[in-house]
């Protein structure tokens, strides 16, 4: 499959609706996430999400906020373990938020997720909207 039909195929997810199904890519704009995971967290307290931003547009794009409806709240955390009050992804860039490095921390789980279940998540960003996506979850090591 060619790289323009995979982003009509994106892009006519985008469009009905901006949700994609577990584990899939999905567009918004000039941005497709992909790769998403989560691993089931050890304790109620926090665990943490993971996925890659890419942005195909002549503009950066920035996410201002994520949440989960199972969580109190969502922030993203750079390597360093410390809070990042928005995500800029550059025009023509791409963002991985990947263990050990910057990632989406999610915290006061009611219920938490365990392995096989999936997460919604909805990322707000400046430009290209709002996207709701779902998260499949794993044990660690997986």
């Amino acid at each position: 499959m060619n790289r323009n039909l995979i982003a009509l195929a994106l892009l006519g997810a985008a469009a009905c609706g901006k949700k994609a199904p577990t584990g899939a890519s999905i567009a918004t704009g000039d941005v497709v996430i992909d790769n998403a995971f989560a691993f089931e967290p050890i304790t109620a307290a926090s665990g943490a999400a993971y996925f890659t931003v890419h942005n195909h547009g002549a503009a950066a794009d920035t996410i201002l906020e994520a949440s989960s409806p199972v969580t109190k709240a969502a922030s993203f955390h750079g390597s360093n373990m410390g809070h990042l009050m928005a995500l800029e992804i550059p025009a023509g860039g791409s963002v991985e938020l990947k263990p050990g490095g910057t990632h989406l921390m999610l915290t006061d789980f009611s219920p938490p997720p365990v392995a096989g279940d999936s997460l919604t998540l909805s990322l707000k960003f400046a430009h290209a909207g709002t996207v709701t996506l779902k998260v499949p979850v794993r044990r660690y090591g997986e």
